[in-house]
């Protein structure tokens, strides 16, 4: 197979897997917290961006693509955390944890520096994309602050109990979004580039801090990411 054929064949994977995350996530959403089938859809999510992720470091492996790396990175991160607020359910971080938290800070400082410079070039730094600076700038920063957010867990007190749901939450509605960012770059081709890249982000944001402040307060239906902590024990390494 050449290299045309084996990164249409990958690209194949990649979009089958992030639409399989849309699907998944549509249903998690819908499902009752804590119930069987929120565990499910959870869980198939979590595999399908997980995929996306790794069919994402292939592709740019063919095609080096530092843009869409990092930013693939990013979202990796947001699931990961978000999957690891359910399953560990002391809310103690663990090694794997703190690994992916220093790659996390390590790869944050990258997109802020390759950002700025892509910002302050302008267009022709940036590929004619004018919208990867900016872009870079407000994922990394997002991407640096909650990191460091993750590393003072355990140095004063674990998460646990509505604040761990409220993680879970956060982390996985934040994997969504970027999930429902890139099938709106794909496929939404009349706003500017720059509004189709941060508006997702910048809709939803309000909608996950008024979810949390339901967690918090224990008036959100169900029992939040009850189903996913049970059905993934084995998963508190």
């Amino acid at each position: 197979m050449t290299s045309d054929g084996l990164y249409l064949a990958l690209l194949a994977l990649h979009i089958a897997a992030g639409c399989t995350a849309l699907a998944a996530a549509a249903v998690a959403l819908a499902a009752a917290k804590g119930g069987a089938l929120h565990g499910r859809a959870g869980r198939i999510y979590v595999a399908a961006m997980f995929a996306v992720g790794a069919t994402t470091l292939l592709l740019v492996a063919i095609r080096p693509n530092l843009f869409l790396l990092t930013i693939g990175l990013f979202s990796v991160y947001l699931v990961f955390t978000g999957w690891r607020a359910g399953v560990v359910r002391d809310g103690r971080p663990r090694p794997l944890d703190r690994l992916a938290t220093a790659a996390m800070l390590a790869v944050g400082l990258g997109m802020l520096a390759l950002g700025a410079a892509r910002t302050l070039g302008g267009p022709d730094h940036q590929g004619g994309a004018g919208h990867q600076g900016p872009v870079l700038l407000a994922f990394g920063a997002i991407g640096f602050v909650l990191a460091l957010g993750d590393l003072r867990i355990g140095a004063a007190r674990p998460v646990t109990g509505k604040r761990r749901i409220a993680r879970h939450l956060t982390r996985m509605l934040a994997g969504t979004i970027a999930t429902v960012t890139a099938a709106a770059v794909v496929n939404i081709h009349f706003l500017p580039s720059l509004a189709v890249w941060l508006g997702p982000t910048v809709l939803m944001t309000p909608v996950i801090s008024w979810w949390n402040v339901r967690v918090l307060r224990g008036t959100a239906g169900g029992r939040p990411g009850v189903g996913l902590a049970s059905a993934g024990r084995s998963g508190e390494t």
